[in-house]
């Protein structure tokens, strides 16, 4: 094995752009490729679903292939095709029963990534090409280090006689993309597929087995999607109860930030948008705020600052936050778009707010790609105040498309955005009673500006907006302060500027997986 031309095998349950349910989709897509032009020998593994299959741009390498894993026997088919613009193969694992599903996070979500754990860990020998590395993400692949480097699980394949196949040469690298998802799962469905009580650190009170954990304890280098993720994941505020195995793992744990994939991200070439720019004619971003407006059906007001969120609705995302100041939020001259789905919780409030503020708000409580474009190259401002945020695209995505990201200082939020140094801020602390589900919030902090005169003292290099304390009133004055600088132009033109110009490509990014890779097999 020569330098940079390691075998990997990539595996997600998800890879843009056949299916896409979250980041790791765009990961897994673009990831890579990038690792491709640096000389990776590289392939993907992921199911293949009944939206894969509707595409039509797969092709059958092999079918009927029969498997008995633990107590199950199966037939499989393997599909192929290629992450588009590049040479990069992905394999599809085609079983109807378990894959060809409506939602694949349904009821029999635990048996069905169990079972593509087990499948993709026998992929190499199917098609007869074995790796150096076996690159699991979450907790559906979160068996493949039990599998592959423990070599603790023994399937054969029924229709051929028994293989030579060296798992002790395969490293595991495990990427944890949120480690609040743990992918807790009934022993007995995990014994059925040949995983024995004994190949585990630990069975719960409920007889359950904790994915995430084995995975971080079996996997030969752990990494999480932003450095500062990496940290906060060893404390109990982060650490979703398992911070005591990171810290014993800690020297094999790594933090490397996601990268954007800007053929798909530019606001130079993005189709969706009303009106293509950069930062040359970056006056054209304007068109694109009327065209936001006019279609949320905002009253046109070019002077008015317009902040969007994209985003999953869900309390980890700051919603509650949001939820405590909204109608004092709703006092400013602003206009806000939201776009996402999720909680019902969430779904329904926003809709009442809806209708509560019809000339400043809209909710489009749904997923549309080509409306989140629009809405980061609409937005002024992008707000993404997250309890946690592991790593964070939406914040990369805004500062391409020139609309100044406000954020927590949490995770990927801190490692990408470099928070405006506001100095010689003249302001008033307003101690006026606010309500919150009929209770009064104490100790007010409302910052309101008198003059609004200020300096910036990291303007050379600032890019948006963040606040530490995860607490409503501090996003609030934070708000405030963007709402204040935005009045000058000139300062908020160099925000944009600042932000537009940084490069969280994907090249960086694998350069750090690279170095991973070989760290680990050396």
């Amino acid at each position: 094995m020569t330098k940079n031309r390691l075998k990997v095998l990539f595996v997600a349950y998800e890879c843009a752009p056949f299916f896409k349910f979250g980041g790791l989709g765009d990961v897994a897509g673009s990831l890579p490729k990038a690792l491709k032009e640096l000389g990776v020998d590289i392939r993907v593994v992921m199911p293949y679903y009944r939206r894969v299959e509707k595409l039509g741009v797969v092709k059958l390498v092999k079918e009927n292939i029969r498997l008995q894993i633990g107590d199950c026997r199966l037939e499989i088919g393997l599909y192929k095709s290629y992450l588009p613009g590049s040479s990069v193969p992905i394999y599809f694992i085609d079983n109807k029963k378990w894959f060809h599903v409506k939602h694949i996070f349904d009821k029999d979500e635990k048996e069905r990534f169990v079972l593509f754990s087990a499948i993709a860990g026998k992929l190499p020998e199917i098609i007869k090409w074995q790796p150096d590395i076996i690159h699991g993400n979450d907790w559906q692949t979160g068996l493949i280090p039990t599998i592959t480097q423990k070599s603790k699980l023994k399937s054969q394949s029924c229709n051929s006689k028994p293989k030579t196949f060296n798992n002790e040469r395969i490293r595991t690298i495990y990427t944890i993309h949120n480690l609040a998802y743990t992918g807790k799962t009934p022993l007995d469905i995990l014994e059925q597929y040949g995983f024995r009580r004994e190949y585990f650190s630990g069975v719960d009170e409920k007889d359950s087995v904790n994915i995430m954990r084995e995975a971080i304890l079996a996997a030969d280098m752990i990494n999480t999607v932003s450095p500062t993720y990496a940290k906060e994941i060893l404390t109990k505020e982060y650490g979703a109860g398992m911070e005591d195995i990171l810290k014993k793992r800690k020297k094999d744990l790594y933090g490397i930030v996601n990268g954007l994939d800007y053929g798909m991200f530019n606001p130079e070439t993005d189709k969706a948008i009303k009106v293509r720019y950069e930062i040359k004619n970056i006056e054209r971003k304007l068109d694109n705020k009327l065209y936001l407006q006019k279609i949320n059906k905002l009253s046109i007001k070019p002077e008015t600052p317009l902040i969007g969120m994209v985003t999953r609705l869900a309390s980890q995302k700051g919603l509650d936050l949001m939820e405590t100041i909204f109608d004092e939020l709703m006092k400013e001259e602003l206009q806000l778009v939201v776009l996402g789905s999720g909680s019902e919780y969430y779904e329904s409030y926003f809709g009442k707010m809806n209708q509560k503020y019809r000339d400043k708000f809209r909710a489009n409580l749904k997923f549309d790609v080509g409306l989140a474009s629009q809405i980061y190259a609409g937005a002024d401002l992008f707000l993404m105040p997250s309890k946690y945020e592991p790593c964070g695209l939406g914040q990369l995505i805004a500062m391409k498309y020139g609309a100044v990201p406000i954020v927590r200082s949490t995770g990927g939020l801190k490692d990408t955005v470099d928070g405006a140094e506001i100095e010689e801020l003249n302001i008033d602390f307003n101690n006026q009673d606010t309500r919150y589900n009929n209770q009064k919030i104490t100790n007010n902090r409302f910052l309101i500006a008198v003059d609004g005169k200020f300096s910036i003292t990291n303007i050379n290099k600032a890019t948006g907006f963040s606040f530490e304390k995860y607490d409503a009133i501090d996003l609030l004055n934070t708000i405030r302060q963007a709402l204040m600088v935005y009045q000058d132009q000139t300062a908020w033109r160099r925000l944009q500027i600042n932000g537009m110009k940084q490069d969280w490509s994907w090249g960086k990014s694998a350069w750090e997986y690279l170095k991973l890779y070989q760290k680990s097999v050396n």
